[in-house]
């Protein structure tokens, strides 16, 4: 039934029938997701780009033969389903906007992995992983059991409502090489543990309301600034914003300028001492010079007897006149 013009609500008829694959994308549903689909023998589900409203129904996590569920494109809001961490044979799960291109029904998928698409089609689609929840209206804080998923290659959480912290246990997802958590409301400071992900090759937390200096370190230096615009209080690399506070330069500063008062001061000191002891050894070498009889010595004595003489002649004068 996809690419049609059908609206309204899934009728139940439908619902009731035991189908392997339903395909219901690209047209203009509305309502909530059908909540009795009968998932005995259901494997594919596709009900992207439609009107659907409300929360995900849990009983699609918990259906045994589930392998593909496509939700995007859709204004899906409510909280994430802590249900999504227990989900095993669940392969690929979109409930996003653009990370994923579906073809059907080649059964191709485009994922997203390290800033490129990677097609995956056949047997490999049971060994690929892929959360998209994207582009849709989601709330509340990221459930811990979404870190537990090992296995995952790409997350996007993008341009949602969530809140809350990146988690220190993100560095679980050994295996993630695409993160997206961009475009939330998500604070607090970005885990040094994500440096512990050696897979991970695009990454972006723009706008959100996250804070303290970015851990610029191993493959994270690889990230540029475009991966964290938006957050008033990150600082660092790779931004051009320092992390020490007004607070912190003004007291740099006053240390500075009293380490310089002080430099004058002990520049002053030294200037005394060194005069000091200047006049002192040129007046030794002097005094010494004298004690010595030399032509040197009986020239100065000489001149010396001459000058008081002269003075006392001249003071003569001056009393008698």
């Amino acid at each position: 039934m996809r690419g049609n013009k059908l609206k309204g609500q899934v009728p139940h008829q439908l619902q009731n029938l035991q189908l392997s694959v339903v395909d219901m994308s690209h047209n203009s549903f509305s309502g909530s997701i059908p909540r009795n689909f009968n998932v005995s023998s259901l494997r594919e589900l596709r009900l992207h780009s439609n009107e659907f409203m409300g929360s995900v129904p849990s009983y699609l996590f918990k259906a045994k033969g589930l392998q593909v569920l496509d939700l995007r494109h859709n204004r899906i809001s409510g909280m994430i389903l802590n249900t999504i961490g227990k989900t095993s044979d669940l392969g690929v799960l979109l409930l996003g906007n653009n990370s994923f291109q579906t073809h059907i029904p080649e059964k191709i998928f485009n994922f997203l992995s390290k800033s490129r698409y990677e097609t995956y089609q056949g047997d490999i689609l049971r060994y690929m992983y892929g959360l998209d929840l994207s582009s849709n209206q989601l709330s509340g804080e990221i459930p811990v059991e979404v870190w537990d998923l090992k296995n995952i290659i790409s997350l996007n959480f993008s341009s949602n409502r969530l809140i809350g912290s990146i988690p220190d246990c993100i560095s679980n997802l050994k295996s993630l090489e695409s993160l997206d958590l961009s475009n939330n409301k998500l604070h607090g400071n970005i885990p040094p543990q994500l440096a512990d992900l050696n897979n991970l090759g695009y990454f972006n937390v723009s706008y959100n309301d996250l804070s303290g200096e970015i851990p610029f370190k191993a493959h994270l230096v690889t990230f540029e600034a475009t991966s964290y615009i938006g957050n008033d209080q990150l600082c660092g690399l790779p931004t051009n914003k320092s992390c020490k506070t007004s607070k912190e330069f003004e007291k740099q500063f006053k240390e500075e300028e009293e380490e310089e008062e002080g430099d004058g001061v002990i520049d002053m000191v030294w200037l005394y001492w060194t005069s000091g002891a200047v006049f002192i050894s040129t007046s030794l070498v002097l005094f010494a010079s004298l004690c010595i009889d030399s032509r040197w010595s009986r020239e100065w004595f000489y001149r010396v007897d001459l000058f008081i003489h002269r003075l006392q002649s001249f003071k003569g004068r001056f009393v008698c006149k």
